[in-house]
């Protein structure tokens, strides 16, 4: 009997230890002992292909995706099929001319090589993921049939505001390298003749800030780093500035225990200017408890509500030009 309690026991450790690792999937392992000064040594170095006629001055929307892996695309395709319109599901599919994206995932790992191609369910993170790029698409092209959107997405899976994005309280390399990344895009499309402008920056960030001293630190991270975002683009802003959406993290198991403090960093964040703007995903509905069926992956959106991201965000980026005036 005693044998017996025992094995029990090895048991119930060895499940409560993969739990744990499950529930720590993609976040930095004992990254509150990163050392703040910590670099990546990310790509700074983008083609950019001559696939967009000349521009002659028209004038173009720039919308940029910035974030970690919910922001890369990580929701299932098969998914998105099975749970979609048969009529909506083609229209994903075949994806939106007028609304171009350019995009790097991961350092590279996924990328479109410098082109700027139609937005379709191809533009995840890895083949069979999507993300919120086609709702961004599917709503931004309803709103402005004559006129050519551009997506420049610049995504890292995994990574953190506090050490990464930014070090110190300092631009950080990925910061660098997606500065990097939007001034050969905007200065490519001056060269081609396109008045193109930066009118919003959508932000699906802070999953990897759970731990509860990256969590009490996010507020005062996402003020430097909204700060520099700003000044360093000043030069590409729309007429009115650029703004800032700010999409919550999810209360799912992956995000705790600190998704209450990080959220509430972002809609306090929001509240300090009329350019700054939160929703709460949690209030939205979206959730990460379903998808794949009998193994749900919880760090990561299920496939609607992927695509409801997408609905939300460009929800807040035709609001934002409507304010313009």
């Amino acid at each position: 009997m005693a044998d017996r309690i025992f094995r029990i026991c090895c048991l119930t450790l060895a499940l409560m230890i993969c739990l744990c690792a499950i529930s720590c999937k993609d976040k930095d392992v004992d990254d509150d002992n990163i050392d703040d000064t910590v670099t990546l040594d990310m790509n700074t170095e983008y083609r950019l292909a001559e696939d967009l006629p000349r521009g002659d001055g028209q004038r173009v929307k720039i919308v940029l995706l910035l974030g970690q892996s919910n922001a890369s695309g990580s929701s299932i395709v098969s998914y998105l099929e099975k749970n979609s319109s048969p009529k909506d599901f083609a229209r994903y599919s075949e994806g939106y001319p007028s609304v171009l994206i350019n995009y790097c995932i991961d350092d590279h790992n996924a990328c479109s090589d410098g082109e700027y191609v139609k937005v379709d369910l191809t533009c995840g993170a890895a083949d069979g993921f999507f993300g919120p790029e086609v709702g961004l698409a599917d709503k931004l092209s309803a709103a402005y049939p004559d006129e050519t959107v551009l997506i420049l997405k610049y995504t890292m899976s995994g990574y953190s505001l506090h050490h990464h994005w930014l070090s110190a309280g300092q631009r950080g390399s990925i910061y660098n390298a997606f500065i990097a990344f939007a001034t050969a895009n905007m200065e490519h499309l001056a060269d081609l003749g396109y008045d193109a402008r930066i009118g919003a920056i959508c932000w699906m960030q802070g999953e990897s800030d759970t731990t509860a001293a990256k969590a009490d630190r996010y507020f005062d991270n996402q003020s430097a780093f909204v700060s520099y975002l700003r000044e360093d683009l000043s030069k590409y802003a729309e007429d009115g500035g650029i703004y800032f959406i700010d999409a919550g993290i999810s209360n799912g198991p992956y995000c705790e225990p600190g998704y209450p403090a990080v959220n509430d960093a972002k809609r306090r964040f929001a509240e300090l200017s009329p350019l700054n703007m939160y929703f709460s995903t949690i209030d939205e509905g979206l959730t990460t408890l379903n998808e794949p069926e009998g193994d749900p992956d919880f760090g990561h959106y299920d496939a609607l509500c992927e695509l409801k991201l997408g609905h939300i965000f460009a929800k807040y980026v035709i609001e934002s030009y409507l304010v313009r005036g």
